[in-house]
């Protein structure tokens, strides 16, 4: 008989996915609640200043890493796993050592510090948040292969809550003081998930040099496609800021700092869960179809109403949460909404692109995708508008994440087509109703416009609610069926081995 194998549609992943939810919300909870302070505190351009000096670090630990914490739950054994993390953390301090030192140097010999693109003071805070995400982002992924969530989740809301804390009480800092914040946050959660991890005894720099080797493979191919789509899209800011100033940049961080939660709170939770198991998976050579038709489903029907209701009444309700003077990054939360509902969807599934060893077609593309990007934001310029570069930004982003759900759908032996199919009522449902809204949304009272908002998100939710009910562990739908063997879509399996 067949093997039984675990996937997303069993019940440690629900209950795994429930868990970082729950943490999450907890932490974005937070995350919400101060920028409600925040907002009084800091004006706009400062956002703008710690957008950029946040762009520059997730940048540079990208490029810092290599991409080894990707290859985490790729390792054939938790030995090798423990190098790989120990060797990413390595390369992510030295080079925030490096940086640090020619920053030091440029401010000795010249006697001012490098403008950065705008980034203000907080340039001399970069290198210890390019040391603090490296590690981070390495010791999550060696968190959630060996499924210890409970500690991912733990450390989750403590970094939020100290870099509250601390962007709060640094307030008389401006920009400074953002970044100290998010440093000091960073830390913590690094801290927290390097604790009895196994990583820290690794002190051979043979060990460090021959995972760097046996993995070189992987690191040429999935290094390039992360720093292109770092620089068009997790670190935009320092391009909106050479656009359209530092200020437009804050109000983009401003809007997208909030639009985020939700993929946060689910998106990450899933996605931190869904690459481990879909990774063991395709190492025992099971079949991923069901898996991902399933999450691509439920991960929609979240999406949808989260978005649109941002869609609707973005500026309303940065109006109403934040004060008048972010009535402009509500605007542009609602450009930006098409673009992260989609994203939302396509972000976990993209990481099958990884297990599915699609690594060279990934490079090929991110070059075009990163050239879309950032020609779409700067089309603007031609016109002298930030908005129209930033809707353009956000259609051709909408684009792409479509493109990468369908890719994903048709490695898994599915198809976009396929499984559009099996919820027909529901897009026909959301592809009439919200342009209806859009258009008749000037010409109808505020009061009902918002009613309508809300009425269409409850009845959306409701969907959502429904169909997480029935495809619950022991739910009508919850058990996983054998599916039948995967067509000439599905991808060549992940050689376990070296030379990736």
């Amino acid at each position: 008989m067949p093997r039984r194998h675990s996937g997303p549609g069993a019940s440690p992943f629900y209950r795994h996915v429930s868990h970082l939810a729950i943490s999450t919300a907890l932490a974005q909870g937070i995350a919400m609640l101060t920028s409600v302070f925040l907002a009084r505190l800091y004006a706009p351009r400062e956002f703008g200043e710690f957008s950029i000096a946040l762009s520059l670090a997730l940048i540079v630990a990208t490029a810092a890493t290599l991409r080894l914490e990707m290859a985490i739950p790729l390792a054939e054994d938790d030995r090798e796993a423990v190098v790989l993390t120990a060797t990413a953390v390595v390369a992510a301090v030295l080079v925030a050592v490096a940086m640090l030192a020619i920053l030091v140097t440029c401010l000795v010999v010249s006697g001012r510090r490098w403008s950065a693109f705008g980034a203000g003071a907080g340039v001399l805070l970069v290198p210890a948040m390019v040391a603090a995400l490296g590690t981070s982002a390495a010791a999550r992924m060696l968190q959630s292969r060996r499924e210890r969530f409970a500690a991912v989740s733990g450390a989750t809301v403590l970094g939020a809550a100290v870099q509250g804390v601390g962007q709060l009480v640094a307030a008389p800092l401006g920009a400074t003081g953002l970044t100290g914040g998010y440093v000091a946050g960073r830390v913590c959660y690094s801290v927290a998930l390097l604790r009895r991890s196994g990583v820290l005894g690794v002190r051979s720099a043979a060990q460090w040099w021959s995972t760097t080797v046996k993995w070189r493979r992987f690191a040429l191919l999935t290094s390039p496609p992360a720093l292109l789509n770092m620089i068009s899209v997790g670190a935009i800011a320092p391009v909106v800021a050479v656009c359209y100033g530092v200020t437009v940049s804050g109000l983009f961080a401003f809007a997208t700092r909030l639009l985020t939660l939700p993929a946060a709170l689910i998106g990450q939770a899933v996605g931190s869960v869904f690459f481990p198991k879909i990774a063991a998976l395709e190492r025992d050579g099971g079949d991923v179809r069901l898996a991902v038709e399933r999450v691509t489903t439920g991960l929609v029907f979240l999406s949808v109403p989260t978005f649109g209701f941002v869609l609707l009444l973005g500026p309303e309700l940065y109006v109403l949460a934040f004060g008048a003077q972010w009535r402009t990054a509500g605007s542009i939360s609602a450009l930006l909404a098409p673009w992260l509902a989609a994203s939302f969807v396509s972000s976990p599934l993209s990481t099958l692109m990884t297990v599915k060893d699609r690594l060279r077609s990934l490079l090929l593309l991110s070059g075009l995708e990163t050239a879309l990007r950032l020609g779409s934001l700067a089309s603007g310029l031609l016109v002298g508008s930030a908005t129209v570069g930033i809707g353009a930004y956000s259609l051709s982003g909408l684009a792409i994440s479509v493109g990468y759900v369908g890719w994903s759908l048709r490695l898994a032996g599915s198809s976009l087509r396929g499984w559009a199919g099996s919820v027909r009522g529901y897009l026909l449902l959301v592809g009439a109703a919200y342009p209806v809204l859009l258009a008749a949304r000037g010409h109808l009272p505020q009061p009902v416009a918002t009613a309508l908002a809300v009425a269409l998100t409850a009845v959306l939710l409701g969907f959502a609610v429904r169909w997480l009910h029935r495809n619950r562990p022991g739910g009508p739908e919850g058990t996983p069926k054998p599916s039948v063997p995967a067509g000439d879509g599905a991808g060549t399996p992940v050689p376990s081995g070296a030379h990736r």
